[in-house]
């Protein structure tokens, strides 16, 4: 339980494994997320990270409170779909690591968001356009949310954070009641949780700012996302 990342087993999906500066870019794909979730929100009446938030958003808007469930809809569907191809691109073999494909899948959806955000003038119109912004929103989260999910071996979420209050409450009761062995490794846990899920807000507050210009806000989330290329550790594949 104690172990350090390198005397680990190697595992593709762990940040420790793929990038320099993991916690970087810990901080900086949660941020992201909370970010274009926020703009998503308040833009689309739908979130593209948040999927358990749109599950509930669907219930109200088929008991008829809720005018843009079918963005939410479109947007759960496109972020199941993001997961299911990036998963199968990083499974694939190939030259390149499982890392840069699954964060090349990231940026390409990203910026394919973001063209179409300013084309379609962020969905100003309402209708089909919101609809098809959600979906392009959700198909990149969803790429974004393959790129790992562990940081040190300790489970990591980058777009599923209800996921991440659940186990920092059980890694802090670990780290104050359990086992002796084990209390170092929930203390870490749970600043590890504690790391995303502040991030996460923060990027939530960052993206509700920049709904004062809602043309370049995904734009914006793609260059962060394209930046943390220089962190990889390698291009090519260790497999």
């Amino acid at each position: 339980m104690g172990d350090s990342p390198s005397e680990r087993p190697p595992d593709p999906q762990d940040a420790y494994r793929e990038f320099r500066h993991p916690l970087l870019v810990l901080a900086v794909t949660t941020g992201i997320a909370g970010f274009v979730d926020a703009f998503a929100f308040l833009r689309y009446g739908a979130f593209v990270a948040n999927q358990s938030g749109n599950a509930v958003l669907l219930g109200i808007g088929l008991a008829g409170r809720h005018a843009a469930w079918p963005e939410s809809a479109a947007s759960l569907v496109a972020f199941a779909t993001g997961t299911g191809v990036v998963s199968q691109v990083r499974a694939a073999r190939s030259r390149w690591s499982p890392a840069l494909r699954g964060l090349g899948s990231a940026v390409l959806t990203l910026a394919l968001w973001a063209v179409l955000n300013a084309l379609l003038h962020h969905g100003r119109q309402g209708g089909w356009q919101r609809i098809a912004l959600a979906a392009a929103g959700g198909l990149a989260m969803g790429a974004l949310a393959t790129l790992f999910v562990r940081t040190a071996g300790v489970t990591t979420a980058i777009t599923y954070q209800s996921g991440t209050v659940d186990k920092i409450g059980e890694r802090i009761g670990r780290w104050l009641a359990g086992p002796d062995t084990g209390r170092k490794r929930a203390r870490q846990g749970a600043f590890l949780g504690l790391l995303a899920l502040t991030c996460y807000a923060a990027g939530g507050g960052l993206g509700t700012i920049a709904q004062q210009r809602p043309l370049w806000v995904p734009a914006w989330g793609t260059l962060a996302l394209a930046a943390l290329s220089f962190l990889l550790r390698s291009g090519r594949s260790r497999t």
